[in-house]
């Protein structure tokens, strides 16, 4: 009967060293940002793992489509989301971390378009928008998709949309300036395409990208965990490490 008490305790250590459940988070393909097939699955999701792993969290991404991996975490089929721009009606349902990337959103559109001279976006409402499914675009842009001053046409990928954009089916399109040039001159366009294309001189939008998370007292403890560990690798030169190998394009 005394081996009892000893099975219980060695049971409790083993218990306690067991390691932590990975938390799951949903993203989707936005290169270099994050990809499933990209070094480190991207900047951001390389940020995200190793801030997280300072204060000694396992995580999991799962990517899949941007709209589904909004509704997954909706759903609670995943515990975060990364990555989404800033966006009030966003804020009010979800926790927003602290900035972990940076981005400038560019119109795309081909050399060859006639651009009308414009100070608003409302100046270009002769032209076709492209958009893609599951996105933040700035509130003003959907407002004015809403009253029809703006014709926009969703697609699923950005892939798609630049296509669409080559093909002439859209006029313009508004892309995070790194991503839209890297994804011109990949594989998936025929050589010469970022040739052809060009962008305006005056920013679409600037937006910074945040891990999110549903609202409860739990989570607001892994977001302050995460935003933690984000300020660690500020603080300690990694994330400006991390850029670098970004620009440099290593990605590792």
């Amino acid at each position: 009967m005394k081996a009892l008490p000893a099975l219980l305790l060695a049971l409790c250590v083993w218990a306690g060293a067991a390691p932590a459940a990975e938390l799951q988070i949903s993203t989707g393909e936005y290169a270099p940002w994050c990809g499933e097939r990209l070094p480190a699955q991207g900047f951001v999701s390389r940020v995200v793992r190793e801030a997280f792993a300072r204060e000694g969290v396992q995580v999991r991404f799962r990517f899949m489509p941007w709209a589904r991996a909004l509704e997954a975490l909706r759903n609670g089929d995943v515990q975060a989301s990364s990555f989404w721009f800033d966006d009030p009606v966003k804020a009010k349902e979800f926790l927003y971390s602290a900035p972990l990337s940076e981005h400038r959103e560019m119109l795309f559109h081909r050399k060859d378009l006639a651009m009308p001279r414009w100070q608003k976006l409302r100046d270009l409402s002769s032209l076709r928008f492209g958009a893609t499914r599951g996105y933040t675009y700035t509130p003003e842009f959907r407002q004015l998709e809403k009253q029809g001053a703006l014709s926009v046409e969703e697609a699923n990928d950005d892939k798609t949309n630049l296509l669409k954009l080559l093909a002439g089916r859209i006029d313009i399109f508004p892309l995070d300036e790194f991503t839209g040039w890297q994804l011109l001159a990949s594989d998936a366009f025929p050589p010469g395409a970022r040739d052809l294309v060009t962008t305006e001189n005056r920013p679409f939008s600037a937006h910074y990208g945040h891990l999110l998370m549903q609202r409860s007292p739990r989570n607001a403890q892994w977001m302050a965990k995460f935003n933690a560990g984000l300020a660690k690798l500020r603080a300690d030169g990694t994330l400006d490490r991390f850029k670098l190998d970004l620009y440099r394009g290593s990605g590792q």
